[in-house]
């Protein structure tokens, strides 16, 4: 029986975005949400495909991350303290149906071709936090500012800062990946 190839737009697919809203307390719920999915299940997940895959050292990576993510939300968690379990957003849950649809399929392709899900893995993780940095959050601290919150706006611009952080460490992560498998083929 065949399988389907795993590719890098089917795993972005698991990449929960936040959602802006008119509200800001929407908003931060929305981003608590999103933060919390990436520390909870799309970061493990890598790390478990990484794990599987025999590098240890990119499943420490996406652990890693994952912990920042959580810190993330614990940081707008102390503006908002109201929060409390935000609720969980369509995205968010699209996401997660999405990794669980492509979860057997990937333990089947790591035996196939590890480095392959490996890379992929990293690319995505790059264009998601590319994308929290350069689009998403931007967004979000703007709104802030628009409405005087310059305690939120800051929250942030600490978040962006890391985001961009992660997206640097991803994108050497795959250099270094990519320089070791073309070594290893020569």
């Amino acid at each position: 029986m065949e399988h389907p190839e795993i590719t890098e737009d089917m795993i972005f697919q698991c990449f929960a975005a936040a959602q802006q809203d008119p509200d800001q307390n929407k908003t931060a719920a929305s981003f608590v949400d999103v933060e919390e999915y990436e520390n909870q299940i799309m970061y493990p997940e890598f790390a478990r495909w990484a794990e599987k895959a025999g590098h240890r050292d990119l499943a420490t990576l996406f652990r890693k991350v994952a912990g920042e993510e959580k810190l993330h939300a614990v940081w707008l968690r102390e503006l908002y303290s109201d929060i409390g379990v935000p609720p969980r957003g369509e995205d968010t849950q699209r996401a997660i149906d999405a990794l669980e649809t492509i979860k057997a399929n990937c333990d089947k392709l790591i035996k196939m071709n590890p480095q392959g899900v490996v890379e992929k893995a990293l690319s995505v993780a790059i264009r998601v936090e590319e994308r929290e940095y350069l689009d998403i959050y931007p967004r979000f601290r703007d709104q802030a500012l628009a409405e005087n919150d310059a305690e939120t706006a800051a929250v942030y611009q600490r978040v962006i800062d890391s985001e961009q952080q992660h997206a640097e460490w991803f994108q050497a992560a795959l250099q270094d990946f990519q320089s070791t498998a073309a070594a290893q083929t020569a």
